[in-house]
């Protein structure tokens, strides 16, 4: 397995934070600190549609498809 670039790891450093960003909102809007934040299939992942398209993105460039 081969390391990954600079820019990929910056990449994922932003998913990271987005996801970091929703779960913190699901935990404000009294969310269970012991379960995950919702799912991003239902539509309730606590992200707006401005991060949803932006973790697609990233997504195709940090996990192409090959």
């Amino acid at each position: 397995m081969r390391e990954p670039t600079e820019l990929e790891k910056k990449l994922y450093q932003r998913l990271k934070e987005i996801f970091a960003r929703a779960r913190q909102r699901y935990l404000d809007a009294g969310g269970d600190p012991e379960r995950p934040g919702g799912s991003f299939l239902s539509g309730q992942d606590y992200l707006t549609a401005q991060e949803k398209r932006e973790i697609i993105e990233l997504g195709k460039q940090v996990f192409p498809l090959k």
